[in-house]
């Protein structure tokens, strides 16, 4: 997908890479309406040459339509495009030379043949039936984003993280956006795959990542070898089982100790895992609470000014 717009950017002040991209599309060249109805989640975006090196797997974007210029005969009935938001993306990988996708979509079929670095995305937000009109996005002067509401001669551009947010708030929460992982294990060679794939991700996906261990095959392994035990209960010699679920087991969850949106080597892992009950959970997120050690063999925590010591399994 290609688009031109107003704003020429001078290639030699190369703006600095976000994690965030807008990508630009031109609706008289690529019919993103149509795609969208397809239901094709995805496809490939061309990119802008001097940013070819810093897409990243498990960063995100949107999709910004410029004005819609299409005759009668190419809207077919449809109505024209305002201009907005019509889309929330995935960067699945990096870019690489090759040619366009989705050929049915292109007015021109000619420009779906053009060899350009391309990068693959998935849409995980759709906004065609509600997208963000830009002449209605109200952004304070931090998040505000002149490429995004002014347009540029060029296919994609770095997007402020702070704009980015507005937007996925606008939209209902990062909790919307269908980030899916479909790793076919989760073993720990799949949990090390992970990491690196996902080691330059912006914030939102990683966090998302961490949720997708603690909820799989792995987290419920380690909840049976802790025996459903809250171990932060247990340290403090306090009763460690909750309540017991319909299958029998009692309730407890899983809880990465090092912040997985660092993404370093071992955080997803098991030996970065501990069970804990509902309210230590989130008080291990939220209160008064300091790791000050860990080793291979155990973590120590400072909580509410008590040294708690945990032994890994």
């Amino acid at each position: 997908m290609d688009q031109l717009e107003s704003l020429t950017v001078n290639k030699s002040e190369k703006v600095k890479p976000t994690g965030y991209w807008t990508f630009f599309c031109n609706p008289k060249k690529w019919y993103i309406d149509k795609f969208i109805l397809s239901g094709k989640i995805e496809d490939s975006f061309a990119v802008s040459e001097y940013h070819k090196e810093d897409f990243k797997p498990g960063q995100l974007g949107v999709i910004r339509v410029g004005h819609d210029r299409r005759t009668k005969k190419q809207l077919a009935g449809k109505p024209r495009l305002d201009r907005g938001i019509y889309a929330v993306v995935k960067i699945l990988g990096s870019a690489e030379l090759m040619k366009g996708t989705e050929k049915e979509y292109w007015e021109d079929e000619g420009d779906a043949n053009i060899v350009r670095y391309r990068v693959p995305i998935r849409y995980i937000k759709t906004l065609l039936r509600k997208p963000i009109l830009l002449d209605n996005l109200d952004l304070s002067a931090e998040e505000y984003d002149k490429y995004l509401i002014e347009g540029q001669q060029g296919s994609s551009m770095p997007l402020s993280p702070l704009a980015f947010r507005r937007i996925i708030d606008i939209v209902g929460g990062s909790d919307t956006l269908e980030l899916v992982f479909n790793e076919s294990n989760e073993d720990n060679d799949s949990i090390s795959k992970l990491e690196k794939k996902y080691y330059a991700a912006v914030p939102e996906v990683k966090e998302r990542v961490s949720r997708y261990i603690e909820r799989g095959s792995i987290a419920r392994e380690y909840k049976r070898r802790t025996g459903f035990k809250c171990q932060v209960c247990e340290a403090l010699n306090l009763d460690p089982y909750s309540f017991k679920k319909q299958n029998g087991e009692y309730y407890v969850e899983t809880h990465h100790v090092i912040q997985v949106s660092k993404l370093q080597a071992g955080s997803l892992s098991t030996n970065n895992l501990i069970t804990v009950c509902a309210n230590h959970h989130r008080q291990l997120h939220y209160g008064n609470v300091e790791l000050i050690e860990n080793t291979n063999a155990s973590f120590v925590f400072e909580i509410d000014n008590r040294i708690l010591k945990i032994d890994k399994l």
